[in-house]
């Protein structure tokens, strides 16, 4: 019983982390509102798929129904290499609890790890709570509850950069380790943007040290260590990596994004204002032209004073260079705004791979928070009145918030629409100066009561009152970028009205072509991706998707041509073009004839689809002739055909599908999903790295608990 009681007294502050998580995202803990968007039509029926497949017994290389077939491996966000994802989908199915508490472990993650990365700079407890909460809460958090990889990116930010750290100033094999893990779960958990923005942070900081301790003893033990994390991290991610190489030259964006389209979802210079007044960026304005996403930076107004106040007093040169790190993401962050994104997508290598410049102010946010800290930390732990540079900063921001105020005051309709709306109704009408004035009284509410402690010698309740403060504008900004009005408990019995498994009841059934996807996604989630039919998808949510599938989504032709085609038929015609097509009869499109010479041979006969597996498919064929039978699966490389358990060749045809040669007679016909032996290598190189780590930390633990 003591032994429990130690464990939990030594954890405590983890737990009052655990507790505030819980409390700042209670319509996820108590699954009582949805989230939406992208969590929704994105993220939930990716992760529904892989549980599906690994339920089932199956590694989820491949699935036959996102986009009539999709290397789900090869998608960096699908969650496929995801540790969490694949931990989850041993124990269960995916639903929407399921992801809601994904999400509040990461939430949760987040805390942990910017407590630790706070306390690493010799700051107090109190200080590090109060800084994690800022965090959890922040308006990068709120901002982006439907775009799951970006929270689990800013989940482990805070241990990269924290290992990353002790790798410099305590050079060991411990910290190499937990940097290599730190830094591979930013990579195959989390969005590709932050893991390569990252990498210019971590070789410019690594740059300046070298630069600043050259002559140091302590120089070479931090190089070998530092290679040692980079060949772990290497091992780690191989199999993802190269899961994402293989299908590089099907993807869409393999070439890279356009100056213009890289510049989409900037952060507006205007929203800054959410550093004082969060929620208000989410209503209309006419300087506020981009996503929900990608407007909100708060930090807690708390928090972005004792930065003020900071910047105010001489920074250490580790501050600096956090510094100019806030300086470098912010002007990034504003797009088109400066000509450093621009620059970026032009000179930096991977800089112009990915979009919303926006979502790179997670690091200028966990930069104030870094430079917050100690002058937070000094402001609470000396019991001397408040210097002049509080009262002044202070005053200023009172003063700010009183001008807006006044400002706005009398541009909003606040008080008729108390007396008409209520709840949601009341949410949605209010305009942006309605919530600048409700925001704006709160903050000075909160302000005055800081003051107010402050004299009265209370300071002792102002870290609660900064927590609370936190939460509070939490709350305020879930209902319009976090959750949705549907309740968790419905979108769940809409999944699980879905056939489970990989029945072959429908198979039969024509594939339609011609829908439009984009007009029938439902709010619940997309029917098409759970209800285990093959079906042409046109609302395309992943950039993971075949160059040759958005080519055949082009071609309207043949897609009508196409049209209500069983998921596997015989042809009776080629077709190199769809420049002139046939009236009748079922066609194959052979864009490249090469030296294959069935493409003029042709047949009919009966189709039996017996088995369909994530990875296989298996069906009966009687061939009346010589010809080809065609598949609407996405062509890949990773297909292998077999007819009697005999190889044969697989075609690209009807733009992104496959076709196999069959002949006369009844026969067999396998189709395998198998990817590149070099990825199921690596898969085995990585696991047995993450083993032998396994060992090493248990080791670690056995002796630690020795020696006490």
């Amino acid at each position: 019983m003591q032994k429990i009681s130690t464990f939990f007294l030594t954890r405590k502050h983890y737990l009052l982390l655990l507790l505030i998580t819980l409390v700042a995202y209670w319509p996820l803990t108590f699954h009582i509102f949805s989230l939406k968007n992208d969590a929704l039509v994105y993220f939930l029926p990716y992760r529904y798929h892989i549980s599906e497949a690994i339920q089932n017994g199956h590694f989820p290389w491949w699935n036959p129904y996102l986009y009539t077939g999709l290397p789900l491996h090869s998608d960096i966000q699908s969650g496929v290499w995801n540790p969490v994802v694949m931990f989850i989908s041993l124990f269960t199915r995916y639903n929407l609890e399921v992801l809601q508490l994904e999400l509040l472990f990461y939430l949760f993650i987040a805390a942990v790890g910017m407590f630790k990365l706070v306390k690493e700079f010799n700051n107090s407890v109190t200080t590090a709570v109060i800084a994690a909460t800022a965090y959890l809460c922040c308006g990068f958090m709120t901002d982006s509850g439907s775009v799951i990889p970006w929270i689990t990116s800013a989940a482990y930010l805070p241990f990269v950069f924290l290992y990353f750290y002790r790798l410099l100033n305590k050079p060991g094999l411990n910290a190499a380790l937990k940097f290599s893990l730190a830094f591979s779960l930013l990579l195959t958990a989390g969005y590709p943007s932050y893991f390569i923005f990252s990498i210019y942070i971590l070789l410019t900081g690594f740059i300046i040290w070298s630069f600043r301790n050259y002559k140091e003893k302590k120089i070479q033990p931090v190089i070998s260590f530092s290679i040692v994390a980079v060949i772990i991290f290497l091992l780690i991610v191989s199999p993802a990596v190269l899961s994402w190489w293989d299908f590089f030259d099907y993807y869409e964006r393999g070439s890279g994004a356009s100056l213009e389209r890289i510049q989409t979802n900037a952060f507006p210079a205007f929203s800054s204002i959410s550093y004082l007044l969060p929620s208000a960026v989410s209503k209309s304005h006419s300087f506020l032209q981009t996503d929900l996403t990608a407007r909100n930076a708060s930090t807690g107004i708390f928090i972005f004073l004792f930065f003020l106040l900071a910047l105010a007093g001489k920074l250490k040169p580790v501050y600096k260079f956090i510094g100019a790190v806030i300086l470098f993401s912010f002007l990034f962050s504003l797009g088109n705004a400066t000509p450093l994104r621009e620059w970026c997508h032009r000179f930096l290598p991977f800089m112009n791979s990915f979009r919303h410049p926006a979502s790179m102010r997670i690091f200028t946010t966990i930069g104030i928070i870094i430079i917050a800290a100690p002058a937070l930390n000094i402001f609470l732990s000396t019991k001397d009145a408040v210097n002049k540079k509080t009262k002044i900063i202070t005053f200023s921001v009172i003063i700010l918030l009183f001008g807006i105020l006044t400002y706005y005051i009398f541009k909003g309709s606040l008080p008729q629409l108390i007396g008409q709306e209520n709840g949601k109704a009341l949410l949605d009408k209010l305009s942006f100066a309605d919530m600048a004035i409700v925001q704006g009284a709160i903050q000075l509410a909160f302000i005055g009561l800081f003051i107010w402690a402050i004299r009265r010698g209370l300071k002792k309740h102002i870290p609660v009152l900064m927590i609370i403060n936190s939460i509070i504008f939490c709350w305020m900004a879930l209902p319009f970028t976090f959750i949705s009005q549907a309740k968790t408990s419905v979108v769940d019995h809409y999944i699980a009205s879905f056939p489970k498994s990989y029945p072959l009841t429908g198979i039969a059934k024509p594939v339609t072509t011609t829908s439009t996807d984009s007009s029938t996604v439902s709010p619940l989630g997309q029917e098409k991706f759970y209800n285990k039919t093959i079906s042409i998808q046109d609302h395309i949510i992943t950039p993971t998707i075949n160059t040759s599938y958005i080519n055949f989504l082009k071609d309207t032709l043949l897609r009508r041509a196409l049209n209500n085609y069983p998921f596997a038929y015989f042809s009776d015609s080629t077709v190199l073009s769809t420049a002139k097509l046939p009236d009748r009869g079922r066609i194959v499109l052979f864009e490249r004839i090469g030296r294959i010479s069935e493409i003029n041979d042709h047949t009919t006969g009966t189709i039996k689809v017996v088995k369909l597996e994530p990875n296989k498919i298996e069906l009966d064929v009687t061939a009346n002739n010589y010809g080809l039978l065609n598949l609407f699966q996405q062509y890949h490389h990773g297909w292998r055909a077999f007819e009697d358990n005999v190889e044969i060749p697989v075609y690209h045809t009807n733009r992104a599908f496959i076709s196999v040669p069959v002949p006369a007679g009844k026969h067999t016909i396998q189709f395998k999903f198998e990817p590149h032996d070099f990825i199921r290598v690596a898969l085995y190189v990585s696991s047995f790295t993450l083993l032998l780590i396994s060992i090493f930390v248990i080791l670690q633990l056995l002796k630690k608990k020795a020696s006490e």
